[in-house]
């Protein structure tokens, strides 16, 4: 069984990509608002948890989709269901800047050295299973366990295990970055409108166009230098573009834009 404590616009989009891969009815959700818990249950067919302890009892992964500030009270709370099956459970966080280490602390004595943990960094796009996915783990989950979660969330879309070090670097880039994508693609569609594009056609151009870059870059596996290089003819229209670009620190704006995404990241976890 899976459970999930949050349900949000990421756990939702989460527990729902999961449901791809697993019946529905051995779903369980909870959050502290129940309307918004039964909802959900209702229209995909998942059970509802009375409370946090029932789902921590009856789940056998539990994905913890709360905000930061409210992670600890959530592992304190469960912490007891834990304790008889801790090594047939595994707690999943997503909680942006929380370490491992500080899940382990939150948990009581007898179940603290025991317990299984994952901390996930998903990004928006899970709600179209085009998520870009970080996954690490403690050192109480088997590989074969760590490989079964990642098959879990394949209906979100890409996921990939790094080390704990990087996790807040993958806040920055990706799980921040849509919202610089969809900057870039407002700001192209402007641009469109501004030289008599309708707006509607202008964000399907702006956006497919960018979608496009980035299967590129995925599927040939060249360098992003490459691609451009490929579409800036001498003397032409994207070459002079391009040159606009770095007139305006194009390539610098983003840079630090991960960075400051990544140290705020970074300061949550302390």
């Amino acid at each position: 069984m899976i459970g999930i404590i949050g349900t949000g616009m990421m756990g939702s989009a989460l527990i729902c990509g999961i449901a791809k891969n697993v019946e529905n009815n051995e779903i369980f959700v909870y959050d502290i608002d129940k309307e918004k818990a039964n909802e959900l249950a209702k229209k995909q067919g998942f059970q509802v948890a009375d409370s946090e302890r029932e789902l921590a009892k009856k789940s056998n992964q539990i994905i913890l989709a709360v905000k930061p500030q409210f992670i600890a009270n959530v592992i304190r709370e469960i912490s007891d269901e834990l304790e008889t099956k801790i090594k047939d459970k595994i707690l999943i966080s997503v909680a942006a800047g929380v370490k491992i280490e500080e899940i382990e602390k939150n948990l009581n004595e007898k179940t603290r050295f025991n317990a299984k943990i994952i901390r996930l960094m998903p990004n928006l796009p899970a709600l179209v299973g085009q998520a870009m996915i970080a996954l690490c783990a403690n050192e109480n989950v088997t590989k074969d366990e760590v490989e079964n979660v990642k098959k879990l969330l394949s209906g979100c879309g890409l996921v990939e295990q790094v080390s704990e070090n990087l996790m807040d670097v993958v806040t920055g880039v990706s799980g921040s970055g849509p919202a610089y994508g969809f900057m870039f693609i407002e700001a192209m569609a402007d641009a469109a409108v501004l030289h008599g594009m309708p707006r509607n056609q202008a964000y399907v151009y702006a956006a497919q166009t960018l979608k496009g870059a980035a299967e590129m870059v995925l599927k040939t596996g060249n360098h992003p230098a490459a691609l451009k290089d490929a579409v800036c003819s001498p003397g032409g229209t994207t070459i002079e573009g391009v040159c606009a670009l770095e007139d305006g620190n194009f390539r610098y704006a983003i840079i630090s834009a991960v960075e400051a995404a990544t140290k705020k990241s970074e300061k949550l976890g302390k």
